[in-house]
């Protein structure tokens, strides 16, 4: 019996107020991507300041358009950088949630190199999906239904 047991792939964007914990580093989202958006940038300093020949302009010059061939030139100024595919480990404690989920995040930096502004998006897909709501357990936490149930 060798089945393959299909994961959740089901990722969603995480809140800034959320807290995401790699082994035993814990951080807010929000400082996260702060931290994710630095490092990222600093990178490309380090390209800038190593690249004597044009700096950050040759990088805007290169990604701000792609020639196929004379007739075909597609324009961009962005770089976009994404995680590794599989994810990384990591728990997940989210704003009114019981408790920590564990599971894989992703995460994307768009950097537009034009406007010097740095983008950082995390995403987390729990290792077992969260069981969905019942649409009565609402109504089953109404005084009213409590009052009927205990009548019987």
């Amino acid at each position: 019996m060798n089945e393959k047991i299909e994961s959740n792939n089901n990722y969603e964007t995480v809140g800034d107020d959320d807290v995401l914990l790699f082994d035993e580093a814990t951080f807010m989202v929000r400082k996260f991507k702060k931290l994710t958006a630095s490092k990222f940038s600093k990178i490309l300093g380090y390209y800038v300041e190593h690249n004597l020949q044009g700096g950050k302009k040759q990088i805007i010059d290169c990604m701000n358009e792609l020639r196929i061939n004379e007739q075909i030139i597609i324009l961009g100024s962005e770089i976009n950088w994404n995680s590794p595919k599989e994810g990384i480990d990591c728990q997940v404690l989210k704003i009114g949630s019981k408790g920590w989920q564990k599971g894989k995040i992703k995460i994307e930096v768009n950097e537009n190199l034009q406007l010097g502004e740095t983008q950082v998006c995390i995403k987390f897909c729990a290792d077992e999906p969260v069981e969905p709501k019942s649409p009565l357990d609402d109504i089953r936490q109404s005084e009213e239904y409590k009052k009927l149930s205990n009548n019987n």
